[in-house]
């Protein structure tokens, strides 16, 4: 590597680490997929108003689900994930908390992501700008993460909705597919302990 160019890789992971001031409180992407069903007949969540509950997941046996985690550089093909039941505490689409565990492929022991919420929102069909559900109160662990994050965040967007089995009546709820994606904040000692590595690398390089 050209001096000039390594000066400037360190000035960059300098800045990263926090000994150059930069704006550390940037929000970054955790993880994503882009939605593995091709239509409603396929659904990763039910929303289900007359029962006041809210069920997602996308089976192990199921394929198509790509997951991305650009937080440690990893994508892993035909991932699956699991929610428990959650409940929609109001007609306004409110809900209590839950968990979310993401998994690699032939794998149940050792989940990927982790994310536990304390509540959340589910939006009612044609209710609002955007069919969605999203949560507060987030905490992402797993294989796939490492250090301390902050401010963490995630959104499933829903797509192909449909009328609940048996039902007539949008109002009841639906079922519909969804893509994913999360952020979170690094807190600065994140920051570092990803520079020192970076620095080692371009060391090895040299």
């Amino acid at each position: 590597m050209k001096k000039r160019n390594f000066v400037t890789v360190v000035l960059l992971a300098l800045a990263i680490a926090g000994f150059i001031s930069v704006d550390a409180k940037a929000t970054f992407t955790v993880a994503t997929f882009s939605d593995p069903s091709g239509d409603s007949n396929s659904p990763l969540f039910e929303v289900d108003f007359a029962a006041m509950t809210l069920n997602g997941g996308w089976a192990d046996a199921e394929t198509g689900l790509l997951l991305n985690v650009p937080y440690s550089a990893n994508s892993f093909t035909n991932a699956w994930f699991e929610m428990t039941e959650v409940a929609i505490i109001n007609t306004f689409g409110d809900t209590g908390g839950g968990e979310i565990k993401f998994y690699a492929d032939g794998d149940s022991t050792t989940p990927l992501l982790d994310i536990t919420f304390g509540s959340g929102y589910v939006s009612r069909f044609n209710f609002g700008a955007d069919e969605m559900f999203v949560a507060n109160n987030v905490i992402f662990t797993g294989s796939e993460i490492g250090g301390v994050l902050s401010a963490e965040e995630f959104s499933f967007a829903f797509a192909n909705l449909a009328k609940l089995t048996g039902s007539d009546d949008w109002s009841d709820g639906f079922t519909a597919t969804a893509a994913f994606t999360s952020s979170a904040i690094p807190e600065p000692a994140t920051i570092a302990l990803l520079s020192i590595g970076f620095l080692s690398l371009i060391r090895r390089k040299r």
